[in-house]
């Protein structure tokens, strides 16, 4: 097994070939430390950094960046060196990567040394799944490409590929490209390509492909693709939905998008036909 001094010096010469190497095919490819930061959407600070080992890039920065140089991922961190790599140390590589200490739990799929990504390989995002506990009861900020299934309460958000499924609370909000579940409530707004379904109330609105059931009151503004049903009651500035809003309680907003069924609405402008439920 490797000392701690032996993995420390290891990741070390990684992060100072990373950076030699991001600084090496930005040259090379002729752009500037700004024009980089603004096609990776960062700052110009953050590539300076980067550069000058002061800190490391995502995971998720990777791709892009080998795309916009016309590099490997491999030649990044220095295919020359990588091959000089044997054995233990090399797998010992593979589950450190020398990114930001931020505390995202990151769950990744590699294919040999080739990280795997929904977007780029033309798989489906509920190809794999990272299941995620914690003794504490409580986890941070839980990133992947893929599903992510979750046994405590998320702290941080949720960013996913895939479907998220979270067996307690979600804080920080939640980005996925298929379907969300969560069975507590959801702070900090979504952004989901499927289905959302929260037992708790919602809050900081959402954005959602499909259907959107919520298990108590909603607040911030809500599109939603399909149907969107609410236990409790809405208060927003913009309802846009595809179908029917069924709320078993009062909508507040500013305008409304669809056809709406609730005991009470209060709104200036609505595009669609209502219904009060009968107390």
């Amino acid at each position: 097994m490797l000392s701690e001094k032996q993995r420390r010096s290891i990741m070390e010469n990684t992060n100072t070939i990373l950076a030699q190497n991001i600084k090496k095919y930005r040259l090379k490819s002729g752009i500037t430390q700004e024009e980089l930061a603004s096609r990776l959407g960062v700052t110009y600070q953050a590539v300076s950094k980067w550069e000058n080992e002061k800190a490391a890039p995502d995971i998720s920065f990777l791709p892009d960046m080998a795309e916009i140089f016309g590099c490997s991922i491999d030649e990044l961190f220095g295919k020359a060196s990588a091959d000089k790599i044997h054995g233990e140390i090399h797998y010992d590589l593979c589950t450190e990567f020398p990114w930001a200490d931020d505390n995202t739990l990151r769950g990744i799929v590699c294919l040999g040394r080739k990280m795997l990504r929904v977007s780029e390989d033309g798989l489906e995002g509920d190809r794999f799944t990272f299941e995620v506990t914690s003794e504490t009861g409580e986890i941070g900020k839980v990133y992947s490409e893929w599903s992510i299934a979750v046994s405590c309460n998320v702290s941080g958000g949720c960013e996913s590929g895939g479907d998220v499924y979270v067996s307690g609370s979600m804080f920080g909000g939640c980005n996925a490209g298929r379907d969300v579940y969560a069975s507590g409530p959801l702070s900090g707004g979504c952004n989901v390509g499927g289905d959302v379904v929260v037992s708790g109330p919602l809050s900081g609105g959402c954005n959602t492909g499909g259907d959107l059931t919520v298990g108590g009151s909603i607040s911030g503004n809500i599109t939603c693709g399909d149907s969107m049903t609410v236990d409790g009651s809405i208060e927003a500035e913009m309802i846009r939905c595809g179908d029917n809003i069924t709320v078993t309680g009062g909508i507040e907003a500013t305008s409304i998008y669809g056809e709406v069924i609730c005991n009470e609405v209060k709104c200036e402008k609505i595009e669609g036909d209502v219904t009060i439920l009968k107390k």
